[in-house]
Formats: structure tokens, C-alpha cells, sequence
């Protein structure tokens, strides 16, 4: 005699087989987050590798541009002061740069628009004088009193410096290299200092304004971000932090020195946008998986219920 199936059992059998696909499916879906997350601080690294080459590139190629400018001029048989203006008016307006410069090595400079002003002591200018081609901090225009960075090269004859070569460019030109396009626009970037002060900002929709130094945001008075990221700014090391912003949820924050000055490019980027891409795969898939079993269940439960009576009629046919 054939030992019948009860429901009791067939139920079991079937909700066993649920709990064995439902802990897959998690155990799946764990492992998919951590995949899909960890490609995000990927792309993350990439698109601020991006922004950091873009701002080394414009630097250097206006040190070069400005390079060149100094050698013609250190070579001009008779240079006469309104000579020297009208070239730097004409290679201000082809090179874009907010203001030229020509000083000499007493501190005493001229601008492209006739002014004179006198830079003796500013660090940038000092430099230049001792030979140095190289980028500012972000210093106060003297003109219009807003952010700038200027650019200085040595002008030389045969090895000795006689004059410093100038273009300034707004601290917002180069915040439009910063514009970061990536994340659905969700992402942006800024450039610091060592100790956190903003050198470059960023414009950005989520940025933070009217903050000269990035770790005296109000909604970190523990210093929290503070702690974890100056210890790698103090050793020159980049890398990315998960910090809880208590007004703008979970972002990711990367940093890595861009080989200019001690300056660090920071990019930024909500979790909640990050959740956007793995939130539809993440919970779309379980509920898929879900209603297949439930549909196996009903399936086998119904197969459980209606077979007696099948094979009562199949054994029986009229």
C-alpha cells in the first residue's frame, strides 16, 4: 500500500526550500551591494583622478605659456614700459588670464592696464624672484579685491633673474575644471590646503558655501571628519572616508594631493545617490526571487491538495 503525502508534509518540504532560496538570495544580495558599491568608490577614484589631471594639465601649460612670454621678452633689443604693457595686454587677452603683470625683481610691478602696484614681499612673488616657476595660494586680487591665483615665472638673462612675468586667473576659472559631471551631477569637487582651507571652491548645488576651511562645517562640531582625514594630509597620502553629515546624510569623501604646492583635490559624492544605482537591483531582485517561490508554493500546495483526487480518477477512469 502506497504511504500517502499529507499537506503538512508537502508544506514543509515546500517552506524548507523557501528558507534554502531566501538565504541565497541574501546572501546574493550581500554580496552584490559590496560589489556595486565598491565599483562606485571606483568610479569615485577615477573621475577625481580626471579633475586632478585637468587642473595639473592648466597649470603647467600656463607656466609654459608664460615661460615662453619671458624668454621674447628677455631677448627685446629696446623694451619700453608702454611696449612691455601692450604685450601683456595682447597675451592677456589670448591666454585668458584675468590680469598680466611685469615686475621688477624690487617688487616694483605693472599691469597690462598701465597700474602699478608694489608686490615686494608676497611669498608668490619672492619665489619667482629666487628662480621659481610656480602657482599661489589663493591670495586677494589688489585691483578688485576678489580670490585669485597668479602664476609667476622668472624672467632671466644669461641665468640671472631681472624681472617676474605674472597672469592671474580667478579662483572660479578654475573651478568650472572642477565641475564634476559624473554621479548624475550629484558629485562635485573643490581644492584645499593641507590644514583644510579652501584654495579652489566649488559652486556646487551640494557644496558647502561661506567656508573658508572645509573642517569647520556646523554640522561636524566633534571634528569628526577632522581627525580621520588630517592624519593622511600630514603624510601626503590620499584616499576615500564615509562620513554621516548630520544635514546632508552619508557622503563619500575623497582626497589625494595633487602634486601642486601642499594643495589636496577633495570629491564628493551623497550615498544617497550612490544608493540610486544599487537600490533598484538590490531590492528589485529579492522581490522577483520572492514571487517565484510564492508561486512555486501556491504551485505545490495546490499539486499537494488536488492529488488524491487526480489519482483517485486516473485509477478509476469511467
Amino acid at each position: 500500500m502506497n504511504k500517502k503525502i499529507s499537506f503538512a508534509q508537502c508544506a514543509t518540504v515546500l517552506l524548507a526550500c523557501t528558507a534554502v532560496v531566501s538565504t541565497a538570495i541574501l546572501l546574493y544580495v550581500r554580496q552584490l551591494t559590496n560589489t556595486l558599491e565598491s565599483e562606485t568608490l571606483q568610479i569615485l577614484r577615477e573621475f577625481a583622478n580626471q579633475d586632478a589631471q585637468h587642473v595639473q594639465a592648466q597649470v603647467a601649460a600656463d607656466l609654459d605659456t608664460l615661460s615662453a612670454i619671458a624668454t621674447a621678452m628677455s631677448i627685446l633689443p629696446d623694451p619700453t614700459l608702454e611696449g612691455m604693457t601692450e604685450l601683456l595686454e595682447t597675451e592677456r587677452k589670448q591666454n585668458l588670464f584675468k590680469n598680466m603683470e611685469l615686475g621688477s625683481t624690487n617688487g616694483v610691478t605693472y599691469l597690462d592696464n598701465g597700474k602699478m602696484i608694489n608686490l615686494a614681499g608676497m611669498p608668490h612673488f619672492e619665489r619667482a624672484v629666487k628662480g621659481e616657476a610656480q602657482i599661489s595660494e589663493r591670495v586677494t586680487d589688489l585691483i578688485d579685491g576678489k580670490n585669485i591665483l597668479v602664476e609667476s615665472v622668472p624672467i632671466k638673462n644669461n641665468d640671472t633673474v631681472i624681472g617676474v612675468l605674472m597672469g592671474t586667473r580667478d579662483t572660479a576659472t578654475f573651478g568650472k575644471l572642477l565641475d564634476m559631471q559624473s554621479f548624475g551631477g550629484e558629485g562635485y569637487s573643490l581644492i584645499v590646503d593641507s590644514n583644510g582651507d579652501k584654495v579652489v571652491e566649488s559652486f556646487h548645488k551640494n557644496a558647502i558655501s561661506g567656508l573658508y576651511n572645509i573642517f569647520d562645517m556646523p554640522d561636524d562640531p566633534d571634528h569628526k571628519l577632522r581627525d580621520q582625514v588630517l592624519k593622511d594630509f600630514k603624510v601626503r597620502k590620499g584616499g576615500i572616508v564615509k562620513y554621516e553629515s548630520a544635514k546632508r546624510g552619508v557622503l563619500y569623501i575623497s582626497y589625494q594631493p595633487l602634486g601642486i604646492n601642499n594643495w589636496y583635490l577633495i570629491s564628493v559624492v551623497p550615498e544617497r545617490h550612490i544608493a540610486k544605482v544599487t537600490v533598484s537591483l538590490v531590492t528589485m531582485l529579492p522581490l522577483l526571487c520572492l514571487l517565484i517561490t510564492l508561486a512555486a508554493f501556491v504551485l505545490g500546495a495546490y499539486i499537494c491538495y488536488a492529488w488524491p483526487t487526480l489519482r483517485h480518477e486516473w485509477s478509476n477512469p469511467e
